[in-house]
């Protein structure tokens, strides 16, 4: 992207905020763009849960499947559990997602809240279906949210409250991705800023600390 830019005349920031990305470039220019390694990965990984659940998944099979080596799988996901959530993020509808990541050892908002807003930017261009799939899968957001506060994990509150407060700066970004992208605001991909947002929920969200 820096020598394109350079050949182009203009800076790295405005050509990031026209395409994004090399791959979005690629694809303007109407070259063929490879799937990259982690996709590859997952691919893979996901025949992996599709032929035989999660206990048939095993990172050295997917690298294997993938023609990754197995370092590479490893360093992109260091760990059974870390490739499964991938996985579920990148195939899964959202109740599904939720409900299968919240009953896998009970996995911490911390796991589950980046992965629910990940499934959200990857989908960017079906906002209006995705909200609908998220207002449906309310039941799910909530259960599990009132359960990490019954557990301590969240800071206590109305659950229904406590998903729009996630779901409303992560849909506006989304739903605004375009012009942001055409007026240059910013040249932060799209997966980037939503692990922003996530991050700063679960600041906002951090059960309050006991006095001693």
């Amino acid at each position: 992207m820096d020598e394109l830019a350079a050949a182009a005349g203009v800076s790295r920031a405005a050509l990031y905020s026209l395409f994004g990305s090399r791959a979005a470039l690629l694809e303007a220019i109407g070259a063929d763009v490879p799937p990259s390694v982690a996709d590859r990965v997952l691919a893979a990984a996901g025949e992996l849960v599709a032929d035989r659940g999660l206990a048939g998944l095993s990172l050295d099979e997917a690298a294997a499947r993938s023609g990754v080596s197995r370092a590479t799988v490893y360093r992109l996901y260091p760990g059974k559990a870390a490739l499964f959530r991938a996985v579920v993020a990148a195939h899964l509808p959202i109740e599904e997602s939720v409900g299968i990541m919240a009953a896998v050892g009970d996995l911490p908002p911390k796991q589950v809240m980046p992965m629910l807003g990940r499934t959200l930017a990857r989908r960017e261009e079906e906002t209006e279906a995705v909200l609908e799939e998220v207002l449906q899968s309310t039941k799910a957001l909530t259960g599990y949210l009132e359960q990490q506060m019954a557990a301590g994990r969240l800071r206590p509150m109305d659950p229904l409250l406590a998903m729009q407060a996630f779901l409303a700066p992560v849909m506006l970004h989304i739903v605004s991705r375009r012009l942001i992208e055409e007026y240059g605001l910013t040249t932060v991909p799209v997966e980037e800023a939503i692990d922003e947002f996530t991050a700063a929920w679960l600041r906002a969200m951090a059960p309050p600390r006991r006095r001693r």
